[in-house]
């Protein structure tokens, strides 16, 4: 819960980029075990498709904030023309968002596949336990340095974290709700579900659909306990419940699609075993005695 991590005289190591450090290490690491010898994604294309969906995080990460907070300043525009330049700034730029990071990073992704005609399932299965984990290390730096905090909770509160005053991105000596260990946990066990899933069930799809269903769902709900009042709202909901949202109804979709493809699979398959077995039995009953 302090600025930097690590200091040593003139060494300064933010807590907050050390753990974005080990988190992209951490997903690189589980990426490629699960690479190990898979016949659904080489390690070549998984580890080009991996340098890729992180330039496309560092894109996307910084700029979703400023995307939405324009359309957001335009919309309440009442309520934001007594800032100065300088304050608008501040307000609109400055901020990582983890679902700016996964948009840039997807979209990269996919625009890799389609231009070498890569199965587009079969990596996101891959990548799926990977980006769950990489959260839940990133967000143990977003603990440190105090962003993406909780509401107010009374004093005492089991599951409440007081950031003294050298603190970035909490308001200090005020009793807040851990969200960021709590998304920590989640996302961790999302982690663990996704790899033994990867592992146990080979099913294109399938991961794609758990974490899209999970995430969503977990983060859409957290939202409401969230006390960072600086990350916009439309109407009911926060602009990342509606990537919430959105992204469900994409789960929806691929775990529908998941499931008819894979009974589409199994009728196929079940056709050609009765065109073989028609077929022997046609061979044995016109052999000549």
């Amino acid at each position: 819960m302090r600025p930097y991590l690590i200091e040593y005289g003139v060494i300064k190591i933010p807590g907050y980029g050390l753990m974005m450090a080990i988190a992209a290490a951490a997903a690189w690491g589980l990426l490629w075990l699960l690479l190990r010898d898979n016949p659904r994604v080489s390690r070549n294309d998984g580890s080009s498709i991996f340098l890729l969906a992180i330039c496309g995080a560092f894109i996307g990460a910084p700029t979703l904030r400023p995307i939405m907070k324009i359309v957001e300043i335009a919309i309440k525009w009442e309520e934001y023309k007594g800032y100065t330049g300088e304050q608008l700034l501040h307000y609109t730029f400055g901020e990582l968002v983890f679902y700016g990071g996964l948009i840039g990073g997807v979209t990269a992704s996919v625009l890799f596949c389609r231009r070498f005609k890569i199965p587009l399932l079969p990596v996101s299965d891959v990548f799926a336990p990977s980006i769950a984990l990489s959260l839940g290390i990133g967000r143990i730096g977003c603990f440190l340095g105090g962003c993406c905090h909780g509401m107010q909770l009374r004093e005492g509160h089991p599951l409440a974290v007081v950031y003294p005053a050298a603190a970035v991105g909490a308001p200090s000596g005020i009793p807040l709700l851990a969200t960021q260990p709590l998304e920590t946990i989640f996302s961790v066990i999302l982690a663990s579900v996704l790899t033994i899933l990867y592992l146990k069930v080979k099913k294109d799809g399938l991961c794609t659909s758990v974490y899209l269903l999970s995430y969503p769902a977990w983060r859409f709900s957290l939202e409401f306990f969230r006390g960072d009042k600086g990350r916009g709202s439309y109407g009911w909901f926060t602009t990342s419940q509606y990537i919430s949202l959105a992204l469900f109804a994409l789960g929806i979709v691929c775990l529908v699609f998941t499931i008819r493809r894979k009974t589409t699979v199994n009728a196929l398959e079940s056709v050609q075993a009765e065109v073989i077995e028609s077929g022997e039995s046609e061979t044995d009953v016109s052999e000549p005695e």
